[in-house]
């Protein structure tokens, strides 16, 4: 199975649009509204590349309101889900929850992968190809639990060089 991730800027406003046009796209697992640096993150996935490659380029870029996108594939190395459906359904109705870029030194992602599995917080993993090496997933109580996660946790693991949070707002997307 091919995996990717597609963080998405719209225009002000037409998150809820957009969303709902992303719905439409076989390929995509689920969408966020997201606050920060993007507005909404997608992920992707299908037994073909082939498919991915082209309900980005032309499914979720031809979409209105999009101003830019941001691909990130996901590698076969091995990553890590520590939920089912149904525990993701409890965390996605009760958990803050965030998605945290992982810039860190090539050589060292199954390491880190290994330090991201020992923190409960982290229930998803992937190692990426491209600009990033790595995208994880995290659930806490509040934003500000993320917060100290993200600076006391993740970005003391020594081999991470920086990272970049993207929070999940909350009954904004949609899961399949």
């Amino acid at each position: 199975m091919v995996k990717a991730y597609v963080l998405i800027v719209n225009n002000s406003g037409t998150e809820d649009s957009v969303i709902s046009n992303l719905n439409h796209i076989s390929s995509i697992t689920n969408a966020f509204g997201t606050f920060g640096a993007y507005d909404i993150l997608t992920t992707l996935e299908s037994p073909d590349e082939q498919n991915i490659q082209n309900d980005i380029s032309n499914g979720i870029r031809k979409i209105p309101n999009i101003r830019s996108t941001l691909t990130l594939l996901v590698d076969k190395k091995s990553g890590i889900s520590k939920t089912n459906e149904i525990e993701q359904k409890v965390l996605d109705n009760h958990m803050a929850q965030a998605f945290v870029v992982i810039h860190c030194a090539k050589s060292n992602e199954q390491n880190i992968i290994q330090k991201l599995d020992e923190i409960p917080e982290v229930v998803e993993a992937d190692v990426l190809i491209g600009n990033y090496e790595m995208i994880c997933k995290i659930a806490a109580p509040t934003y500000n639990t993320i917060s100290e996660l993200v600076s006391k946790k993740i970005r003391k693991i020594p081999e991470i060089k920086s990272t970049m949070t993207i929070n999940v707002i909350n009954f904004q997307g949609f899961n399949r």
